[in-house]
């Protein structure tokens, strides 16, 4: 199944993983139940995803990550409603393979604690396993909150006078534009999905 279609059905998390006879792959997880493996490495994939949601993923990082006075492991904002923060889920065989997969953390509803491991409970009733400590996991899921905080105050458009507005709808589409309109077809998928979910427990 093509990414773009994946992220479309609502991306809760992509994850490293080694599958057989396939290698090093990403596991991509939706909010509706979907699992899709793709025969790419997680930073293949991160990179792909940050060109569909028009990001500069180097840029995001270093902005964020001056924030939160850090260098690695900054959670990235794909959209304003879906942060991604970095969770450490295996040991890699090989130095490039990759330790850490990505959860979206509008997805969290709980951490805990069980073999020695950090259990991450998604809102689909998922689990998601993690080989850092408790404390690691969440500290990560609260710097993820802040970024999407920052993220959203970033959003905030400042009020145009009237012939302003129409002189801006008279402007050929930037990519920003673009990738804002994505970001709000994202939205009401997401927010679509969960409505009928809802629906469906009534």
């Amino acid at each position: 199944m093509e990414l773009e279609k994946i992220v479309l059905e609502g991306l809760i998390a992509f994850l490293p993983a080694y599958i057989r006879l396939k290698g090093n792959c990403t596991i991509l997880y939706t909010q509706p139940g979907g699992v899709y493996e793709i025969e790419r490495a997680i930073n293949t994939i991160l990179k792909r995803l940050a060109n569909i949601y028009l990001i500069d993923l180097k840029a995001t990082k270093k902005y964020y990550g001056d924030i939160l006075n850090m260098k690695n492991l900054v959670p990235i904002p794909f959209t304003r409603d879906n942060v991604f923060v970095p969770i450490k889920v295996r040991k890699p065989l090989y130095k490039n393979d990759g330790s850490f997969g990505y959860v979206n953390i509008r997805y969290i509803n709980k951490t805990s604690k069980a073999n020695g491991k950090t259990i991450i409970t998604l809102t689909n009733g998922k689990t998601i396993e993690s080989i850092s400590s408790i404390e690691t996991v969440n500290k990560h899921i609260k710097n993820g909150h802040i970024v999407k905080r920052l993220s959203m105050e970033r959003a905030k458009l400042t009020p145009l006078r009237e012939e302003e507005l129409y002189q801006e709808y008279n402007k050929p589409a930037t990519k920003a534009d673009i990738a804002l309109l994505i970001s709000e077809i994202i939205k009401m998928k997401d927010d679509f999905l969960l409505g009928k979910k809802s629906n469906c427990k009534l």
